[in-house]
């Protein structure tokens, strides 16, 4: 009776070792499956050459360029009318507005010299509109336009012109601190900066902070697998700073693999919003706000900075 009692609990003891060994794998997969999207992230197996990276580059630039001026009917030499909402998106959004003019300074495509001039504001404009034209004379920010403004766009629009837009002394130490912000607010922040030095100059206190932030974005980047709109705007604007250097190649490639067959990318990523902990089951469509991003990194790439395609592309 002994022995046999003895056998059970022998029984017994191998079987939740055996269930513990099962649960172990079991728990350890997730993490694994983490460990080699973030490796996926930030390494190419194998490497493109740099004939191959350089004809998907060109071939994404192109594509995002024919989604962005579809979204608008040509009207002869007076600019062009939006006739999606993506297209009433690209032209309202100055933020995006820029990145369009921007993009047309860069590649002198006529398809968008022509979009930008459509893009140009109505007379008695915003200090918005100096996102698109800096030269433009404008009126100040009045206290009850900025009362309904978002912190991050006061930033701006103070990056604009401190005068016009001035902010109190809890948002500019908030604008101008070095550690304060992640994912989204960070690079939001990133945008303030990056226009404060384009309209106010540049100073080693401003290099400081600005290097921090664009550091800790790329950190972000590194570890955030997810191609969503905030992933491209991490690439975006860290090439807009002036900091080609901290851009992985992988990060490209992966932006461009993420782009859908109309030439636009997608807001979320397999519905995976940038928001860790929001998604969605609907069906999604090229949205302005990411592809404008996209087709911004891709004009940068290839006319601001070739010489990071042959740092990285042999």
């Amino acid at each position: 009776m002994v022995t046999a009692a003895k056998g059970g609990r022998t029984a017994w003891t191998g079987f939740f070792s055996w269930l513990s060994r099962i649960s172990l794998v079991v728990l350890a997969l997730p993490g694994l499956a983490i460990v080699l999207a973030v490796l996926n992230n930030n390494f190419s197996f194998p490497r493109l050459s740099r004939a191959d990276f350089v004809k998907r580059l060109d071939r994404s630039r192109a594509a995002s360029t024919n989604w962005a001026t579809d979204q608008f009917i040509p009207i002869g030499n007076s600019g062009d009318l939006p006739t999606t909402h993506e297209g009433v998106e690209l032209r309202s959004n100055p933020a995006l507005a820029h990145m369009v003019t921007d993009c047309a300074a860069m590649s002198s495509d006529p398809r968008l010299q022509q979009l930008a001039k459509s893009m140009k504001p109505p007379e008695n404009p915003s200090l918005w509109a100096k996102m698109v034209d800096p030269t433009l004379v404008v009126h100040p920010v009045s206290g009850s336009e900025s009362a309904d403004l978002e912190e991050y766009q006061r930033w701006i629009l103070h990056g604009l012109s401190p005068s016009d837009a001035p902010l109190s002394a809890a948002e500019l130490a908030d604008m101008f601190s070095p550690d304060k912000f992640r994912t989204g607010r960070a690079t939001h922040q990133l945008f303030a900066l990056y226009f404060y030095r384009k309209f106010n100059g540049n100073n080693p206190e401003l290099d400081r902070i600005m290097d921090r932030v664009e550091n800790r974005i790329a950190l972000e980047a590194a570890f955030d697998f997810r191609v969503t709109d905030l992933y491209l705007q991490r690439i975006a604007f860290l090439l807009a700073a002036g900091r080609p250097d901290l851009v992985k190649p992988r990060w490209v490639e992966r932006a461009l693999t993420a782009q859908q067959s109309d030439g636009g990318w997608y807001y979320n990523w397999y519905g995976w919003a940038p928001h860790p902990f929001t998604y969605t089951f609907s069906d999604e469509q090229s949205a302005a706000h990411t592809t404008a991003q996209g087709m911004w990194l891709t004009h940068m790439l290839k006319y601001r900075y070739p010489e990071w395609i042959d740092k990285h592309y042999k």
